[in-house]
């Protein structure tokens, strides 16, 4: 896990499939939103919240990282649009 820009973080799960990232994303969430930090300045909720875009990749010669870092921020966006505290998984 690392910070990967402000407020975003990102989370490699080299053995992961696109099942076991959802586990691991909806395990993180939950476990976030049970610790209830307090969120003082949010105008949004009062207690920490975290949005997720789950995306997975079989790397192959032609693929770039920026192209797969694009598309998770996709997911991440769609996530944050939905309401605070949700998944956005890849289909």
């Amino acid at each position: 896990m690392a910070r990967f820009g402000g407020e975003e973080f990102i989370l490699v799960l080299p053995e992961a499939d696109a099942k076991g990232a959802a586990l691991v994303a909806e395990r993180c969430r939950k476990a976030i939103k049970q610790l209830a930090i307090p969120h003082f300045h949010s105008s949004i909720s009062d207690r920490l919240t975290v949005s997720l875009g789950v995306c997975t990749l079989v790397p192959t010669a032609g693929d770039g990282i920026q192209r797969f870092i694009n598309r998770e921020e996709g997911l991440l966006y769609i996530a944050k649009k939905t309401g605070r505290n949700p998944s956005a998984f890849e289909k």
